[in-house]
């Protein structure tokens, strides 16, 4: 099946939170808070599309200089195809399109799959946020990531 990475349209906001409520049952963003991000000033958004299906998504701002990636997801029936590495790679063209020196984001030290990807993608962790995720069997450390970008965007 044929992946479509594209721009989240505007009004957007329900079907996105259906999506992530899917791909991040343990705690999902309502549609109220996801219209607030893609509101925010330098906030942009791609979907991935496997035909006529929505399979992930990408939500990152832009804090002039540096790109922060506020949450990926993919469908978990849709995971390993590439789809998480494609919609990085859109956001990276994105950042150097903007000239931004690098894409930052946090992830949970436990997700190994998200670890691997990231890093897969040219992310390296540059710091650790203690006790920042909440779960309902505890709370877990982030790991700061960042990529730098050197001039064009470099492969996903």
């Amino acid at each position: 099946m044929s992946l479509e990475i594209g721009p989240v349209p505007a009004g957007a906001a329900a079907p996105l939170a259906a999506l992530h409520g899917a791909c991040f049952p343990e705690d999902p963003w309502d549609a109220a808070s996801l219209a607030r991000i893609l509101a925010l000033s330098g906030g942009f958004g791609y979907l991935a599309w496997e035909g006529e299906a929505p399979a992930g998504f990408l939500l990152a701002r832009d804090l002039g200089g540096e790109i922060e990636i506020l949450s990926l997801g993919v469908l978990p029936e849709r995971r390993r195809r590439g789809i998480g590495g494609a919609l990085l790679a859109a956001a990276t063209a994105e950042a150097a399109r903007r000239g931004a020196g690098s894409l930052v984001l946090e992830v949970a030290v436990g997700n190994a799959a998200a670890r691997r990807l990231y890093a897969a993608a040219g992310f390296t962790q540059v710091g650790r946020r203690p006790r920042y995720y909440r779960h309902t069997d505890g709370v877990a450390d982030a790991l700061v990531l960042r990529r730098v970008i050197a001039g064009d965007a470099l492969p996903g």
